[in-house]
C-alpha cells in the first residue's frame, strides 16, 4: 500500500505516521508538505491513499522561513486539482482546526465535511479532527481506513 500524506505541521505529521505504521504495517508513505508539492507527487505516482490537511501553505519553505502564503482551503483545492488531472485516490482530510475561513465564507467541521461529500463524491471518503492531546482521532482514522477497505476491522 502506497500513502500520500500532505500535511505542513511535523508534530501531526510524525503522529499520523507513527500511526499508520500500527495499523497498516509495511506501508509506504510519502510526504508533501505543500498543496503544489502535493499536486506534483499525485501527478508523478499513483497512491492507494491521501490524507490531507486541510490548511496548506502553497508552497513548501525550509523550517525557519516564516510562511505568509498559508491557504485556509488548501485541501480544497487539492482535491479540484485531483479533479482536474483525473486522480481517482481515496482522500481522507485529516485536520486540527474545527472552524475555517472568516464571514460569510466561514464553515465548521460539520459543514466543510458536507461540500466536500457533494462536490467530490468519487475520492473524498471523510473527515478525521486531530488533537494532539486527545487520541480519539486514531479511532476515527481507523474507522475511515475500515470503511474505505485498507485496514481490517480487527486491527489494533
Amino acid at each position: 500500500m502506497t500513502i500520500l500524506i500532505v500535511e505542513d505541521d511535523e508534530n501531526k505529521r510524525v503522529q499520523l505516521s507513527n500511526f499508520l505504521q500500527l495499523v497498516i504495517p509495511g506501508e509506504r508513505v510519502s510526504l508533501r508538505r505543500s498543496l503544489q508539492s502535493g499536486v506534483k507527487k499525485i501527478r508523478q505516482s499513483v497512491f492507494d491513499l491521501i490524507i490531507l490537511d486541510m490548511t496548506l501553505p502553497q508552497y513548501d519553505l525550509s523550517p525557519d522561513e516564516p510562511s505568509d502564503d498559508t491557504h485556509i482551503f488548501g485541501g480544497q483545492e487539492f482535491l479540484a486539482q485531483m479533479e482536474r488531472f483525473d486522480v481517482l485516490t481515496p482522500v481522507v482530510v485529516f485536520t486540527q482546526f474545527e472552524v475555517f475561513g472568516k464571514p460569510p465564507n466561514e464553515l465548521n467541521l460539520e459543514s466543510l465535511d458536507i461540500k466536500l461529500k457533494g462536490e467530490y463524491p468519487n475520492v473524498y471518503k471523510g473527515v478525521v479532527y486531530y488533537h494532539s492531546s486527545i487520541d480519539s482521532w486514531k479511532q476515527e482514522l481507523k474507522d475511515k481506513l475500515v470503511e474505505t477497505g485498507f485496514v481490517s476491522e480487527g486491527a489494533l
